[in-house]
């Protein structure tokens, strides 16, 4: 053999097959464009495109981004306080100077101004990746922060989206925050949490508690949980409890999922030791059941009932309320998704049905109505479920209970919708773009106020509340039924959302947009005072009762609304010095200590409340203050001024009775600044507007930043 022939040389190896040497799972000898084995067959030799490696995972690269520029701002705050340094000057020129990639793309970042007002908020409000900018456009087109719109990255380096109405929009500075600053942390990789999972991991779904344990749960979920969300049908769901007859469909005994369900929400107000994962912590109250719940879910995806959309809505409750709002958020996505694929917004009434499936189907949607529209406000995301889109009826009265739990759910309903018209035309994103294009949005305001006054109004007596004012020890009796008292406190919660945007806030001078000019005539700041108080005088109440520890975990936004308000107040009457005494300052504190110390009562219930407090205590940085003393010192300076206090209102159907009525446009004699309005500049729409801690950790650490960089913060974990 020669050294030209074809045979006598080595054997070429080559990176990949061709298509027909794949199929055949034979070598592939050769190269492009012919291999050796389609040359001696005779066959068309063709190769396909080879396909990219896998790129990093989603959302990689932005997390990195964000915290290089997280990064680069304390860096820049650090070297601007030293600018007679040269080295500092030079590392801040690096970091606003442009880089060229490989194709001769010059990539500007944004420049590093940390002692601006506005220096996180490219960080937190998603403005995360670097932008492709000429100097010359970088200077004639400065991007301007968007203050609502708020994208957190977790501990995971996932995107999270909150909106602006769950409360904590309310604060643009904090004068506590300037002897440091608190950072919150999520890490739940705790000892405890690996006990719990491994506790977690033989469970048999199918398996239910001891017919005493049973009974017990049930008692109370009827008693505490049901009069406020009356999912099923009661009468209906015990009967088929006692029934054994399993071949009867429609007396069949009510499935696991649905019980375990029930079980891992009334757990949560259980003393029996039998509930709980782990003995000795009581957050693990009702885990195993929703474990349960949770795999038996699995088995529903493709033969869905009403009967899986109730257990959503129960499976979300408790997540919410057991620090893993994640997880109790998407619960209840996937119930309103079932819902509407089930049809249950649509009218059933003559649809071949019986008398009790439809009044499942009508109580499961509205149940879902509710829970979308407070949980939207709480998370400050858009309701799934459509005003335009539903048209069934309300449900019946036909529960041996009698009317009363359905007649307060009628209420509870409308006042949802009112919600989300709230939601709607204040807080949502085409809705703040209309506000800011308005002249005066007062008409906007009158018109939801005018439907929350109407509500109220209309309230059968029995349905009517005045709880007593607390704040000078005015004693009531028990307080009426708990679903009653969280039915007033969600109506004080919108009274604050639909005025909250309004209160006065400092409009930048160089605005030129009409609204910037614009003074309300409504007395923002004190009506979402007066609505704060009620919201405490409600839970103080409860308090006293001992029936605090036994509301919905949706309560607990009810309270924290009212905890920003008065950190708001006893904030601003501070820096404005508007009275000599410091006595509505001082009121306001004591009622963020209140306000707190209720918390303190719910976390027994639901874990999320320590969050909720750990982030009032560190914007108020009241945890210091004797609140016992504090209050019988002011209990004497408050009775003599009780009568200095009232508000009369127009509309109130206790107008006479009642010294602390409503305020509105018309009567007042609490003084308020006329409020120059701007939806992005104004106090209430900057701070973070949820119950995200990460949101939360760039809030604080932005203030502190501002005040002292070089302060090491004290980190505060989650339960």
């Amino acid at each position: 053999m020669t050294e030209d022939d074809p045979s006598s040389k080595k054997r070429q190896r080559v990176s990949r097959a061709c298509e027909g040497c794949r199929q055949k799972k034979i070598k592939c000898r050769g190269s492009p464009p012919t291999c050796h084995n389609c040359l001696t067959l005779g066959l068309t030799c063709h190769y396909l495109a080879s396909t990219k490696k896998r790129g990093p995972p989603k959302g990689y690269i932005e997390a990195i981004e964000g915290r290089l520029q997280r990064l680069e701002a304390l860096l820049g705050t650090l070297t601007q306080q030293q600018e007679d340094d040269p080295l500092s000057q030079a590392i801040l020129a690096e970091l606003n100077a442009p880089l060229e990639t490989a194709y001769g793309e010059l990539v500007r970042p944004r420049p590093i101004h940390p002692s601006g007002p506005n220096s996180m908020m490219h960080i937190r409000n998603g403005s995360i990746a670097a932008t492709k900018t000429s100097p010359v456009q970088q200077q004639q087109q400065p991007s301007p922060p968007n203050p609502v719109d708020n994208l957190s990255i977790n501990d995971s380096g996932q995107l999270r989206y909150y909106g602006i109405s769950s409360g904590f929009d309310t604060l643009t500075t904090n004068a506590k925050l300037k002897t440091g600053w608190i950072q919150f942390s999520n890490n739940n990789n705790s000892p405890s949490d690996n006990d719990k999972k491994r506790r977690l991991i033989a469970i048999d779904p199918f398996e239910l508690p001891p017919d005493d344990l049973s009974q017990h749960l049930l008692d109370l979920y009827f008693s505490t949980f049901y009069p406020w969300l009356p999912l099923i049908h009661k009468d209906a769901f015990l009967t088929k409890m006692t029934n054994n007859n399993n071949n009867d469909e429609s007396n069949r005994r009510p499935p696991s999922l649905l019980l375990n369900a029930i079980y891992a929400v009334a757990s949560r107000v259980s003393n029996d030791l039998r509930v709980r994962t782990i003995p000795d912590q009581a957050d693990t109250a009702g885990d195993l059941f929703f474990e349960r719940a949770r795999l038996l879910l699995d088995l529903e995806w493709d033969n869905f009932n009403v009967y899986t959309v109730q257990s959503l809505l129960l499976m979300s409750s408790h997540q919410n309320g057991a620090l893993r709002t994640v997880r109790g958020w998407i619960y209840s996505g996937m119930a309103f998704r079932m819902a509407q694929n089930l049809g249950l917004h649509r009218n059933c009434d003559n649809w071949a049905l019986s008398e009790v499936e439809k009044e499942e189907r009508k109580r499961c949607f509205y149940c879902c109505l509710i829970v979308d529209r407070i949980a939207s406000t709480m998370y400050g995301r858009s309701p799934v479920l459509d005003e335009r889109d539903y048209d069934t009826l309300y449900p019946s009265y036909h529960d041996k209970d009698g009317a009363t739990t359905i007649e307060r759910f009628h209420q509870l309903i409308k006042l949802c919708e009112l919600l989300g018209e709230v939601l709607r035309d204040l807080y949502m994103v085409r809705g703040r773009k209309q506000l800011a294009m308005m002249t005066c949005p007062d008409s906007v305001v009158a018109k939801l106020d005018r439907g929350l006054n109407q509500w109220m109004a209309k309230l059968p007596p029995s349905m009517q509340y005045r709880p007593p004012n607390t704040r000078v020890n005015e004693q009531a009796a028990q307080p009426p039924a708990l679903q009653l008292c969280q039915l007033h406190m969600l109506f004080y919660t919108i009274l604050i959302l639909l005025h909250r945007p309004f209160i006065p806030g400092a409009a930048p001078s160089s605005s030129t947009s009409p609204a910037s000019s614009f003074s309300s005539v409504f007395p923002s700041a004190s009506i979402c005072t007066f609505a704060a108080n009620k919201i405490l005088d409600i839970s103080e109440s409860l308090l006293a009762a001992n029936l605090l520890d036994k509301v919905n975990n949706y309560a607990l936004y009810f309270l924290f609304t009212a905890g920003v308000i008065f950190i708001h107040n006893a904030q601003q009457q501070q820096q404005q010095q508007q009275d000599e005494d410091g006595m509505f300052a001082f009121e306001a504190k004591i009622s963020i200590n209140k306000i707190m110390r209720a918390m303190d009562v719910l976390e027994k219930t639901w874990s999320t409340s320590a969050r909720h407090c750990n982030i009032l205590g560190a914007l108020a940085g009241l945890r210091d203050i004797d609140l016992q003393n504090v209050d019988e010192s002011y209990s004497r300076q408050a009775a003599a001024t009780t009568s200095q206090l009232s508000i009369a209102v127009p509309n109130s159907p206790h107008q006479q009775q009642d010294e602390d009525a409503t305020p509105t446009t018309t009567t007042t004699t609490t003084s308020s600044p006329k409020p120059s309005f701007h939806p992005d500049a104004s106090a209430f729409w900057e701070i973070p507007s949820s119950f995200d801690i990460q949101e939360w950790n760039s809030y604080l650490t932005d203030q502190a930043q501002k005040i002292d960089p070089m302060m090491m913060p004290p980190t505060i974990q989650d339960p």
